[in-house]
Formats: structure tokens, C-alpha cells, sequence
């Protein structure tokens, strides 16, 4: 029988790596996220051939500090907790302290282009572990840009299949930078957000461009055009949710008379009856900000928006819908994304 042994930290880090940016979308998202949390006002992100070629983010949020610079590709660290309590309060994109690690092991190159509040900015190239190969100064405004080469090619598999479906992963993509084009707006204020493909040997395409005002009806005519706002409404709803205990063997529930109800905020914007699309491609919800799959309360949004429709034709309409949640931080686990109450379906009044 083989003998139980420890696996190389190498093997370790690959592993993890590969359960982090599982694809394009992941590895876009990770960065995106970074630059909101480095409060970006602008934010601009450039593929190369849908991606495979290159993926580059640039943002001018506050930079990486020069004591940050060798830990910025290191796995497990982060700015963003101190203690496994904190995740009880957090309120940034990322906390895990995994994503510029695991692009590092996932790309053939990616390159950390910084400027914080020193006078010059740097250029550091990362090996596969997160580590500084090179670093070099140079004059750049204030802000960071992250580019990744040849994303998946340590991998020879996943980068075929990747490069087999580059178009489908790239609309993927586009779908996720939607929903974060509409955060800035849940969280009152306007980050511009700059998309753009060249292909080579072709034209370079721009799929989105906000302008980066605090207004998301503002951002809804960027993404969509004008008429993508006939028939919406502004949405919110304010209502508290009473905690449940479930018992497992008899599956019943009771109300826990101990601790004071949850209260939830719902802020957005929302078709109005008969007004909606047929089908659900634009429905973005949030928790504080935070793009998330919340599958049941979508499925009761829909449902109780089918039985406001005013007629037979329209009955299987699906709205536009832009909902972010509002409630207490205590509720949440940002591991998972989910929240006490997300086994409830309320029943959420039309405005």
C-alpha cells in the first residue's frame, strides 16, 4: 500500500488555482473586483483576440503601496481582514486573498503596472508562485493595471477548450461586466466602466462604456439604449422578514420570538406590468452591492410579475429587473453568498 505523504507546495498551489479562475469570466470578475474595492472611479478593461490573447485592467483607484509589493501575488493575503471575524462585517469584493495568486499559476505572463502616492510607479512581472521576477520603475498615473497572457496556458487541455469557445466565454463575460456596471450605482455613487475587444488584424469593437454617473437609469441607457427604460419603474420596497427555525426531522417551521426580525430594503428598478421581456437575460440581483445567484427569490419575482400581467399575450413575460438587497451584514455568510432568509419566498408587492 503507498504511504500517506504531504503534497508538494507546488501541486498544493496549482491544485487551489485551478478551483479559482475556472474560466474567463472568473478571472475578469477577480479583477474588476479589485478595482472597485481600490475605490476606482474609472475602470477600463481590454481583450486581445476575446481574450485569449490577453486580458488587461486599468483602473485609477489607489494603487498598491510599496511595503505591498512582494505579498501582492502571494497566496492568503490580503488587505481586506485581519481575523476570520471580520467576515462578519466585510463589505469588499474579495477578502480571500487567492485571486492575483491563482492568475499568477494560470497564465503564461502577468504583469503589475502601480502607482500609489509615491512619485513614480513600478512595473513588476510575477512567476508562477506570486513571486517578483523583475521589477522596474516607471512613470505612470496613479492607479493599477493588471494583464494576464495567454490565460490557461500552463494547462494545455483547458486552453484548447478555451480557445475552441473563446466567442461563448467572451459573451459570458460581457454578461458578468453588466451586472458590475450596475454596482457603482447600488452603492450611490459612478465608476466608468470601459470595454473594449481588438481582434487581430480587425476592428476594435467597445460593447460597453458608461460615463460613470451615480444614477442607474443612467447606466441602464448606456448599456441598453433609451428605449430599455419604457415601462420601468423605480423599486423600493422595505419590509422585515421574521427569523425561522427549521426542525430537520418534521420539516416545520417556527418563528424564533427571541431575536428581533430582519430587515430588508429592496432598491432598483423593475418593469412594469405587461411591459416586460421574454425571457430573463436582463435580471441583476444583489446582496449589498454584491452580484449574486439568488435563484428562489428570482423564480418569486417572476412569478408574482406573471400574475400582475393585465392579459393572456403578455402572461409570460418575464421584467427587467435590477434589485439590490438591502440587509444586515450580521445575516449574511459572504462565503457562500447566502442569507437567513433566502429559503423564504415573500411575497413581494407590486408598486
Amino acid at each position: 500500500m503507498p504511504t500517506i505523504t504531504a503534497l508538494p507546495v507546488a501541486s498544493i498551489h496549482q491544485i487551489t488555482s485551478n478551483q479559482v479562475v475556472i474560466s474567463l469570466e472568473t478571472a475578469v470578475k477577480e479583477l474588476v473586483e479589485n478595482s472597485l474595492d481600490a475605490g476606482a472611479g474609472s475602470i477600463e478593461v481590454k481583450f486581445k483576440n476575446y481574450g485569449v490573447k490577453s486580458v488587461e485592467v486599468v483602473d485609477n483607484g489607489s494603487g498598491v503601496a510599496e511595503d505591498d509589493w512582494e505579498s501582492i501575488g502571494l497566496k492568503h493575503h490580503t488587505s481586506k481582514l485581519s481575523s476570520f471575524d471580520d467576515l462578519a462585517t466585510v463589505s469588499s469584493f474579495g477578502f480571500r486573498g487567492e485571486a492575483v495568486s491563482s492568475l499568477c499559476a494560470m497564465c503564461e505572463r502577468i504583469t503589475v503596472a502601480t502607482r500609489a502616492d509615491g512619485p513614480i510607479g513600478v512595473v513588476l512581472d510575477l512567476d508562477k508562485t506570486g513571486k517578483i521576477k523583475t521589477k522596474k520603475r516607471a512613470a505612470r498615473p496613479r492607479g493599477t493595471t493588471l494583464t494576464l497572457l495567454n490565460l490557461f496556458a500552463p494547462l494545455p487541455v483547458r486552453r484548447k477548450e478555451f480557445e475552441r469557445n473563446a466567442k461563448r466565454e467572451y459573451g459570458k463575460t460581457l454578461s458578468l461586466l453588466q451586472a458590475y456596471a450596475l454596482v457603482p450605482c447600488t452603492r450611490k455613487n459612478g465608476v466608468r466602466l470601459l470595454v473594449s475587444n481588438q481582434i487581430d488584424k480587425g476592428q476594435k469593437s467597445t460593447p460597453i462604456q458608461t460615463q460613470g454617473l451615480p444614477s442607474l437609469r443612467a447606466s441602464v441607457i448606456a448599456l441598453w439604449g433609451s428605449k430599455s427604460l419604457d415601462g420601468v419603474q423605480d423599486l423600493d420596497l422595505s419590509f422585515s422578514i421574521p427569523r425561522v427555525q427549521v426542525r430537520r426531522r418534521g420539516k416545520a417551521k417556527e418563528v424564533d420570538s427571541t431575536t428581533s426580525a430582519i430587515e430588508v430594503c429592496i432598491r432598483g428598478l423593475i418593469s412594469s406590468p405587461g411591459c416586460g421581456r421574454s425571457s430573463t437575460d436582463r435580471q441583476f440581483l444583489y446582496v449589498n452591492g454584491r452580484p449574486c445567484g439568488l435563484a428562489k427569490i428570482q423564480k418569486t419575482i417572476n412569478e408574482v410579475y406573471r400574475a400582475f400581467t393585465p392579459n393572456h399575450n403578455t402572461a409570460s413575460q418575464a421584467p427587467f429587473v435590477v434589485a439590490d438587497f438591502e440587509i444586515p451584514t450580521s445575516t449574511i455568510s459572504v462565503l457562500f453568498l447566502r442569507c437567513d432568509f433566502a429559503h423564504l419566498q415573500p411575497k413581494i408587492p407590486m408598486m
